[in-house]
């Protein structure tokens, strides 16, 4: 099960966009062993020219959740699941190229240029071929409507974060309805990937609309493809061309996004022919399985995405103060999970140093120093926070009540069950009561990690291609306002040095604050990051233009099979 950290700009599943800098190629098939490595800036989609790729045909696409919220910028819908479903369907006026750059998208925007540094201001002018699927045509109100609702300003829009838009000061018509010019103040060194997604006035101009109004399904759309059906009984979602579409035509007859319970289900359904490709990631067995498949091609990048435990700091959480979180960290020891998890497919695995940087690309250095396995510190902080182990007692107790710990997982998910339980043993050894709860995961994220209901939850932090400043945005917090910090822990000083990270032009500088923020998050204990998690992909053969994406955006209208 996966959580996106960042609800403007999350692609889940690992065969799309990513912030890391490294990819890697498929494997042929039948290979046993992970497939070599690319050079920075490369991808492996399968790429073709569209003359090659035959017209027709159907992409089964599996997802672990039906989207909660086809908003997706709403609090509850951080279903790492939600972004790919939608993105099929609505504007894209930002994108990533293979490197990483963004720049515009021109079925959307024609251009966007800084034109100037002080005041920053960044100049649109937008494609007049553009229009909503009522055919009303896209403009600048569009995009002043959703940095309205986005900036944070008004509280009632339950978001999922402000990253980015909480720094633009105006936004005001040029020559036409298709030109405006964005004011940052303070200034906002990563502008460039704002509005990778784009709702109409209609919704993000009222609070109900926003917050609920698209729950169910979307009202309008403007994409390559359309809502052809919703089944919420079965968890699917159809999507089909819209024959409205002014760029190039959709290869593909049709995207089914299909719910499986499992990554067996979905490796089963790959072998059968229900689904057109599976996520291997970290799960061995399905590594093993898929490899075996004929007709089945091993891609593999080396992405942004890791496993992680996030502590619940809310007052209704036996964890809620930061010295018991503190103690808990140093009482679980990484280097076996790592190793039990992805040993078998990166030999050298080791725990992650630092929650918003992966090793790979600038900016990595290893915070972790003081919050390392130490299993006898750790029992001197709980005797000093007043969690006691009497002779004879299995668990420590403070003024009665016993330290026990819920641990809400996905049901199905191998990876989650085996940290799970080793984490068991571990606090087991020091009086800490861990009990295992294993949720439904179609329900797993909005029904319990979103509200709360949890005291640690294990899931997979699955990367993008956000700059880092932005991801760090899941560490914001301003009074009962969580946005995307689903731990709820956070504290002033992440809060400034966002701000100064933001605005600051010099990436060396930037990436000097962000690691403060990093070190920040260490001490307050907000969460654990296990280890890099692997991203593997098992793609039917023939399938073009679609596979591990690397740094770049999907082009929904290019994905199909080949001749």
């Amino acid at each position: 099960m996966s959580r996106t950290p960042r609800a403007l700009l999350a692609i889940a599943v690992s065969v799309t966009a990513s912030a890391l800098l490294l990819s890697a190629c498929g494997g042929s098939a039948g290979s046993s062993a992970p497939p070599p490595t690319k050079k920075i800036g490369q991808n492996d989609i399968n790429a073709m020219s569209r003359d090659k790729v035959k017209d027709g045909g159907i992409l089964q696409w599996g997802i672990e959740q039906y989207p909660s919220n086809f908003n997706m910028f709403a609090i509850d819908s951080g279903s790492g699941d939600t972004p790919p479903v939608v993105e099929s369907f609505m504007p894209t006026p930002a994108i990533a190229d293979a490197s990483g750059d963004w720049g515009p998208d021109p079925d959307y925007v024609e251009s966007f240029k800084l034109v100037s540094s002080d005041p920053q201001k960044v100049e649109y002018k937008l494609n007049q071929k553009a229009k909503w699927s009522d055919g009303t045509p896209i403009t600048w109100e569009d995009y002043k409507s959703e940095w309205q609702a986005l900036s944070g300003k008004n509280t009632a829009y339950e978001i999922g974060s402000s990253a980015g838009y909480s720094s633009i000061s105006d936004i005001s018509k040029g020559s036409d309805d298709y030109d405006f010019t964005v004011t940052y103040d303070p200034k906002l060194a990563e502008w460039q990937d704002l509005f990778n997604v784009l709702y109409p006035k209609s919704m993000t101009s009222s609070v109900d609309e926003f917050n609920k109004g698209w729950k169910d399904t979307p009202k309008v759309t403007a994409g390559p493809f359309k809502v052809g059906n919703l089944d919420k009984t079965g968890n699917n979602v159809t999507v089909v061309p819209d024959d409205k579409w002014w760029g190039d035509k959709p290869k593909l007859d049709k995207i089914v996004f299909k719910y499986y319970s499992s990554a067996n289900v979905e490796v089963d359904g790959l072998a059968s022919g229900a689904f057109d490709f599976a996520s291997v990631a970290s799960n061995i067995d399905a590594f093993k399985r898929t490899s075996a498949m004929s007709n089945v091609t091993l891609r593999r990048a080396n992405l942004p995405n890791y496993r992680e435990i996030v502590f619940n700091g809310a007052g209704n959480s036996i964890l809620n103060d930061q010295k018991l979180r503190v103690a808990v960290i140093k009482g679980i020891n990484r280097d076996p999970i790592a190793k039990a998890e992805i040993g078998q497919l990166i030999p050298d695995a080791k725990p992650l140093g630092n929650h918003i940087f992966l090793p790979g690309f600038p900016g990595y250095q290893d915070n972790s120093a003081g919050y390392l396995y130490n299993p006898d510190e750790a029992r001197k902080e709980l005797d000093a926070d007043g969690w006691t182990q009497p002779a004879g007692a299995k668990f420590r107790s403070k003024n009665g009540k016993q330290l026990t710990i819920r641990d809400a997982i996905a049901g199905g998910v191998k990876s989650s069950l085996d940290e799970a339980q080793l984490v068991q043993q571990q606090l087991a050894a020091i009086g800490v009561d861990l009990q295992i709860v294993q949720d439904d995961p179609n329900t797993f994220f909005d029904q319990h990690i979103t509200p709360g209901d949890f005291d640690i939850a294990n899931f997979a932090q699955m990367g993008d291609s956000a700059p880092p400043v932005t991801n760090a945005q899941s560490w914001f917090i301003s009074g009962d306002q969580q946005q995307g910090n689903v731990g709820r822990i956070g504290d002033q000083k992440i809060n400034d040095l966002l701000k100064q990270a933001s605005s600051e032009l010099d990436q060396d500088k930037r990436y000097a604050l962000v690691n403060e923020i990093d070190k920040q998050v260490w001490a307050l204990g907000h969460s654990l990051p296990l280890y890099q998690r692997p991203s593997i992909v098992a793609c039917r053969n023939g399938l073009a233009n679609f596979g591990d994406t690397g740094l770049a955006s999907i082009r929904y209208q290019d994905i199909g099979w080949a001749k």
